[in-house]
């Protein structure tokens, strides 16, 4: 492993005075280790020999995405000084859905993206202007619209620290980091958030109240499957649409995704042309 990626990756997305915590958690024991102190201290040969040494004996690697209070003892929310990151963590299908991401118009394009483990992803955008409320009102739009995990949207989470080794793996994954640009992002660089509720979104609806007109949750996913298929969407971003959003209620969300969109589309099969041709101008 380069010994330069961690030092490098703190001193690209941080101030050197930024506090943040650093988090070791032991694969073995489940006891957890937390650090805070400065980026300047943190990317110091010295810190980071200790990282090795305790990354070389099974603890995994996390650092705080968000600058803590000059006070601050913990890492909760009302710690956080400032919002330094928006960002998404990919697990299922992981790669496509990140590769997706990078082709979209609509937002800018991450600074960066490390590879956790095999075929999972986690991305930042580098950001300023951003309050708590605001980051994370994003963050979890953007999770629910590019099949993110939507768990991971908190602003006081800790990510993967790059230059490290996942030893959830047998060999152990390698986490290294891409820097795509070198950016800051503003709100006014992301979508309004009206223009994202009034555009066409993959956005089943939430589990929140009794189900509409007597349809039970499972139907009312299947309906959502079948009209953003005739309109048109990829069936595997359709499917991981549906399993962020029943992740907490589901044994296994992506298989029972797949299964709601399989049947939307032999639906749309047995269905007329011109049936076909009404809906999709409804959906519209």
């Amino acid at each position: 492993m380069d010994r330069d990626i961690a030092p490098r990756f703190i001193q690209d997305n941080f101030k050197s005075t930024d506090r943040l915590a650093v988090v070791l958690l032991d694969k073995r024991t489940r006891a957890v280790t937390q650090r805070i102190a400065a980026a300047e201290r943190i990317s110091s040969l010295e810190f980071q020999a200790w990282l090795r040494h305790r990354n070389a004996q099974k603890h995994e690697v996390y650092v705080s995405m968000n600058t803590l209070r000059p006070e601050a003892r913990g890492r909760t929310k009302s710690d956080i000084e400032s919002i330094r990151h928006v960002y998404l963590d990919f697990d299922e299908h992981g790669t496509d859905a990140v590769n997706r991401l990078l082709n979209r118009k609509d937002v800018p394009c991450p600074n960066t993206k490390v590879s956790t483990s095999p075929g999972k992803w986690q991305v930042a955008w580098r950001v300023e202007e951003f309050t708590l409320a605001q980051a994370e009102e994003l963050q979890k739009w953007l999770a629910r619209d590019t099949g993110a995990d939507p768990a991971a949207t908190d602003a006081a989470r800790v990510l993967r620290l790059p230059g490290f080794y996942n030893h959830k793996y047998e060999p152990a994954h390698a986490v290294t980091a891409e820097t795509l640009n070198d950016a800051i992002h503003s709100p006014k660089d992301f979508p309004a958030r009206e223009q994202q509720l009034g555009a066409p979104r993959l956005v089943p609806a939430s589990n929140g109240g009794p189900p509409k007109s007597g349809l039970s949750q499972s139907e009312r996913d299947w309906a959502f499957a079948k009209r953003a298929l005739a309109r048109g969407e990829p069936p595997d971003l359709v499917t991981l649409a549906i399993a962020a959003l029943r992740r907490d209620d589901k044994p296994d969300p992506y298989y029972y995704a797949r299964l709601t969109v399989e049947k939307a589309a032999r639906q749309l099969k047995t269905e007329s042309p011109p049936q076909r041709m009404e809906n999709t101008e409804h959906d519209r």
